[in-house]
């Protein structure tokens, strides 16, 4: 065994493919020695499986040859060099592409020898020193069998051939769509060959999908779901096979901030650091201003800020903001921000995946905001839509990403809370938008439906888009009502207007109670004025009744004194 070789179980030797996540669904590789078997429809990715698998062969120093029973060599390389990884098929030496269409028109005479090609494989795989072996259109050539089972049994033999030298062998034929995982003329070949690959193609809203599934992988484990398969310039891609641990995702503690001071204050300092923030909410209640000043504010922190837009092109975004006064501009020309616009209908879903994907790997973001998510289901089918969400969002909280999605709420009911994009489950926190109308006016309000592990407001406030920002008022209840906009002010006026009337009241009383209190210190005074001169009067009074009264007793003295007889006078 190399050092490309691993052990799976029960001892089966696997050798890696080297295409992304299909060595994660069949947890290491294919066979180290021995035939594997790819079947499908037409167009499905056959003969570039097998020629992406020879490339990274090769980049790892492994060697291998490719025959095509259906291809001349030239059309081979021309296929392959329109992916990145063609031009070394063609250049390498550890590498030759072969053209078997001569053993399938008829050079040799009666029924097909397996042993001529063995001897030819056998030549060609200790010439480049391989270990690779790939058989394109393998049904082609053994059609010229008279007898299908005698097909078989050729296969059977190239199988064991190969299983003794150590030989990776890839088989790769047409199925027409039947159920059985079998190429056309071999009829049983499935019950033989110990791994089984399965190719197929759908149209999903007039959209082809193409799929992959691991129909049988004796001896070892392997996913046996059938996955979602991508072709593009890099080749053949799963993209929904990554492996996920979910004991990896972290836990910080950290808050953010979101970008709106007073909606920080009401989820108690913000969100934590690799949460998924949903805002959801009908067109234009604001949806994708929550999701610039979320990423503006990372960028101020120093951060580095994803922004995928579905809806808008990158410079409508930045300007728009501008009026809000978010600036956008400033952290994109510094490298901390980066705005990329998708047309959602322009792609699969899973090749938005994929390019979400790449951009993480590229830009590698702390803080993720996706406007909208529900904009997937253009894409495709619901189905595949909510897969590829469910993946990406479980992606984002294993690398840390702090994400916030955007997503519309259901159409028909404008009071409903749900989102088309099914994401409220999986949201940390969820952030509901919604038009308040009273009397033949919109307002939008805000509201936290959910925040996991926060303390938070439970109340519907009114969302104000001003020219310094996003900002929250305070609630203002009357009744069972929370009024908003003009309805608010005029609340508002009409209660001012009563406290002043209540004002203006309060000071006529009081001017007429201090007239009161001022008469009657009036009165008072006046009457402290008439007693005392009555006072005085009385006094003078008593001064003069003592003064008559001590003149009177003077007087009865004096009178007294002068009727007493005089001491020794004589009688007349």
């Amino acid at each position: 065994m190399n050092d490309t070789e691993t052990t799976a179980d029960h001892g089966l030797v696997k050798r890696p493919t080297g295409i992304r996540n299909l060595d994660t669904a069949t947890h290491g590789g294919l066979p180290a020695g021995g035939a594997t078997l790819v079947v499908g429809e037409p167009g499905c990715g056959k003969t570039i499986i097998g020629l992406q698998i020879l490339a990274s062969a090769l980049k790892r120093g492994e060697g291998g040859i490719f025959m095509s029973f259906e291809e001349s060599r030239d059309q081979i390389l021309r296929h392959a060099e329109a992916f990145c990884w063609g031009p070394p098929l063609r250049e390498s030496s550890r590498c030759e592409i072969l053209d078997g269409q001569s053993m399938r028109h008829g050079e040799f005479a009666g029924a097909f020898d397996i042993e001529g090609l063995l001897a030819v494989l056998d030549l060609c795989v200790q010439r480049v020193a391989g270990s690779w072996i790939v058989l394109d259109g393998i049904d082609q050539l053994l059609r010229r069998q008279p007898d299908s089972q005698m097909a078989i049994d050729q296969i059977a033999q190239l199988n064991d051939w190969c299983i003794a030298r150590g030989y990776s062998l890839l088989l790769t034929g047409k199925h027409t769509g039947n159920d059985r995982p079998q190429p056309d003329h071999l009829s049983g070949i499935e019950f033989m060959l110990s791994t089984i690959l399965v190719l197929s193609s759908i149209l999903v809203d007039k959209r082809l999908n193409r799929r992959f599934r691991i129909a049988k992988y004796r001896g070892t484990r392997h996913n046996p779901d059938e996955l979602a398969m991508l072709i593009d310039d890099a080749g053949i891609h799963l993209p929904y096979a990554e492996p996920f641990d979910a004991e990896a995702v972290p836990a910080a503690g950290e808050r953010l901030g979101t970008g709106i001071e007073r909606l920080d204050s009401i989820l108690d300092g913000g969100v934590y650091r690799g949460s998924i923030t949903l805002v959801s909410g009908q067109p234009g209640t604001s949806k994708t201003t929550l999701g610039t000043a979320f990423a503006a504010a990372a960028a101020r922190r120093g951060e580095r800020a994803l922004l995928i837009s579905f809806d808008e092109f990158a410079r409508q975004i930045v300007r728009n903001v501008a009026t809000l006064g978010i600036d956008l501009q400033t952290p994109i020309d510094s490298g901390h921000l980066k705005v990329v616009a998708r047309a959602s209908w322009d792609s699969l879903v899973e090749e938005h995946y994929m390019a979400l994907l790449a951009l993480l790997d590229d830009f590698q973001p702390d803080c993720l905001v996706i406007d909208p998510a529900s904009a997937l289901l253009k894409s495709s089918g619901a189905e595949s839509a909510f897969l590829a969400l469910e993946r990406l969002l479980a992606m984002t909280r294993t690398r840390g990403i702090t994400t916030l999605l955007t997503s519309l709420s259901e159409a028909d009911d404008p009071f409903s809370e749900s989102s088309l994009s099914h994401a409220s489950t999986l949201a940390d926190t969820w952030i509901v938008l919604r038009y308040q109308i009273n009397a033949g006016e919109r307002n939008r309000s805000l509201s936290i439906v959910k925040s996991r592990g926060t303390g938070h407001s439970n109340q519907v406030r009114e969302m104000l888009l001003t020219d310094q920002g996003v900002e929250l008022a305070d609630t203002y209840p009357f009744g069972s009502e929370v009024l908003m906009g003009t309805a608010r002010l005029q609340k508002e006026s009409e209660e001012e207007a009563a406290r002043q009337h209540e004002a203006r009241e309060r000071r006529r009383r009081q001017q007429r109670l201090e007239r009161e209190i001022n008469k009657t210190r009036t009165l008072i005074q006046q009457g402290q004025e008439e007693l005392e001169r009555l006072q005085e009067e009385m006094m003078a009074e008593h001064h003069e009744h003592t003064a008559s009264d001590h003149e009177a007793d003077r007087h009865e003295r004096s009178v007294l004194r002068h009727r007493a007889p005089d001491q020794g006078g004589l009688d007349q």
